[in-house]
């Protein structure tokens, strides 16, 4: 479908006098969409004269790797430094183009982020407390006597024994069994 479309607009566009090779420029010259990884260098390799290749670590353990064009800009603050200042552990934010027809991702500028310190956690604010109002410390009076010790292990005593049933105790008279009403036929 998507192709009868192309030739029906192709065949329009010759017979209006437009030529193929700028209308096939036209569709190949589709912007492509800048994405953004945060994380810090692993490597800088730039023994390839064309592009140097990035390799930057996300927070998840990913190295992806990214090719440095002579177009790209890298940035400290607002001052542009060379690629060499790309060390390893490094932070850095780069933004890139990905070709999907080479599966190459292509660096548009590289940000050199300042470095977050690991205990960033704000210290948690205590009230400041006047020394006058704080109590002395009370210590306790000692014991006039020691105290005989607890047993470790609590000491089980018996139940007494429930009294032997004698013949001239009299017994107690049997509770009346409940009465039932009498079952209806009908």
């Amino acid at each position: 479908m998507k192709s009868a479309v192309a030739r029906l607009v192709l065949g329009i566009a010759l017979v209006g006098g437009v030529s193929s090779a700028a209308l096939a420029a036209e569709e190949s010259a589709k912007a492509l969409p800048t994405l953004l990884i945060k994380g810090e260098v692993v490597s800088l390799d730039s023994s390839d004269s064309a592009a140097a290749l990035l390799k930057v670590k996300d927070r998840y353990g990913f190295e992806t790797p990214i090719y440095l064009e002579s177009a790209t800009k890298i940035m400290q603050g607002e001052a542009v430094v060379p690629a060499t200042s790309l060390s390893a552990g490094t932070p850095v934010e780069v933004e890139y183009n990905f070709d999907v027809n080479t599966a190459k991702r292509h660096a548009v500028s590289v940000k050199v982020t300042p470095a977050v310190p690991a205990a960033a956690t704000p210290a948690p604010v205590t009230p400041a407390v006047p020394a006058a109002a704080t109590p002395a410390p009370v210590t306790p009076a000692a014991p006039a006597a020691a105290a005989p010790a607890e047993p470790a292990v609590p000491v089980l005593t018996p139940a007494p024994a429930a009294p032997a049933a004698s013949s001239a105790a009299p017994e107690a008279p049997a509770q009346p069994a409940a009465k039932k009403a009498p079952a209806t036929t009908q």
